[in-house]
């Protein structure tokens, strides 16, 4: 009877702590989906997933050309880990969840780290199987990683339900992370097409201005202050040639 009372206890704990999860997932998905800044995004995805996993530490690694490079990290931790990590199966964590889209973490995962990690981690006094590393998947590719790591204390594991937790985290910071990047291109391509409008519209109003400009020195006057309005510069000059010399 008591077991069966244990039992019971012991579900209903786990029910609440469900609950509290998925309720604290919730609220740190709608602050992700809030925030369009990536930089601001990325500091915000490790704080989050520190806090939500009760961990020290994390981190986000994001796929720059075809190496991964280290874009975040909670205060402090940056250090424990190598700034560019190839995209390579068992060549370091990292670099694995990026190659397979799928977790890793434990042992397991303390069997990939580099010998350059495992020594900052021993260092710092940390235990190399706390840790776990997710894929960050958006329309089903990989864009980087985000990792998780006890640096304080010896002994915790991750449990299979604390990943799957992680998991959901990491899709809405996938996909905040994608959002982010789509508004940059969006601004950027704004830019770009508002700087091209007002060159033309300069280069219009320069046209007209020198076809109704008859003296010599007003058109150089013109052709100077416009130019160098037209491209930002502080100052122009016009040289002309004169009997041999410019």
């Amino acid at each position: 009877m008591n077991d069966q009372r244990k039992t019971k206890k012991q579900l209903l704990e786990d029910l609440e702590q469900g609950r509290e999860r998925s309720l604290a997932l919730q609220e740190v998905s709608k602050k992700v989906a809030a925030v369009h800044e990536t930089d601001e995004v990325l500091d915000l995805i490790v704080n989050e997933a520190a806090r939500l996993l009760g961990t020290s530490a994390s981190f986000i690694y994001l796929l720059e050309g075809d190496v991964l490079v280290l874009r975040a990290a909670t205060e402090g931790f940056g250090r424990m880990v190598p700034p560019t990590l190839k995209v390579e199966e068992r060549a370091s964590v990292v670099g694995h969840v990026m190659a397979t889209k799928k977790p890793l973490f434990g042992e397991e995962a303390a069997r990939m780290l580099t010998p350059e990690t495992l020594r900052l981690v021993a260092e710092s006094g940390g235990d190399p199987a706390a840790m776990a590393c997710i894929p960050l998947l958006a329309n089903d590719q990989s864009i980087g990683t985000l990792g998780v790591l006890e640096s304080g204390t010896h002994g915790r594991r991750f449990t299979e339900d604390e990943v799957s937790l992680l998991e959901a985290f990491a899709d809405q910071a996938a996909l905040a992370l994608e959002k982010a990047r789509l508004l940059n291109e969006a601004e950027t391509e704004k830019e770009r097409a508002e700087t091209e409008r007002e060159r033309a519209d300069s280069l219009y109003r320069v046209s007209n201005l020198l076809a109704s400009a008859h003296d010599t020195d007003e058109v150089l006057d013109l052709v100077v202050n416009e130019a160098t309005r037209l491209v930002g510069a502080k100052a122009g000059f016009i040289r002309l040639l004169e009997g041999g010399v410019g």
